[in-house]
């Protein structure tokens, strides 16, 4: 079994990332409660499930840091890839002004109040620091949509089904 596991800072391309996996064959499922991740690969697995991809971003607060002890467990009798998506305060910030997105975290403020979009970044940074030591690091400041696609199917060592011609007649 194969199994992605994607996180990184948001505007950094997880979606992408988990669409490509997704279009290769892959069971994706994005914004997993890490709680639930153990349970999800063993449901997959014993329905027949070969590739499973799953996006943990930090909305999930401080139980990512739970995500190295799952995957050290799930090392092993499967094959886990830890990639983490990064990119510059400067791209990022025009991402999120292109797609007029709020950051998932500029709203967690104790007293509520509204974080600038940079304060946002940079908590965000804090909390997953940890993880991007241990995983494959993909910066996606300068990189096209496309090209981190065909990163990401890169990786699946080619394990998308290939051409597929469907011929019909009707006579």
């Amino acid at each position: 079994m194969s199994i992605f596991i994607i996180t990184g800072i948001s505007g950094s391309g997880k979606s992408v990332a988990l669409r490509a996996l997704e279009d290769a064959g892959y069971d994706c499922v994005d914004n997993l409660p890490v709680s639930l991740l153990e349970n999800l690969v063993e449901t997959l697995q014993t329905s027949g499930s070969e590739h499973i991809a799953v996006a943990i971003d930090a909305r999930r607060g401080l139980s990512i840091q739970e995500i190295p002890t799952i995957i050290a467990k799930l090392k092993k009798h499967r094959s886990v890839q830890l990639i983490f998506l990064n990119a510059t305060n400067e791209a990022l910030l025009k991402r999120f002004s292109e797609t007029r997105r709020r950051h998932p975290l500029s709203a967690k403020n104790l007293d509520h109040s509204q974080k600038s979009l940079i304060d946002a970044i940079d908590l965000e940074r804090q909390m997953l620091s940890s993880l991007s030591e241990n995983a494959l690091q993909i910066d996606t400041s300068n990189a096209l949509s496309s090209s981190l696609r065909q990163w990401i199917l890169d990786l699946t060592e080619n394990t998308q089904p290939g051409l597929t011609l469907l011929l019909e007649s009707f006579g």
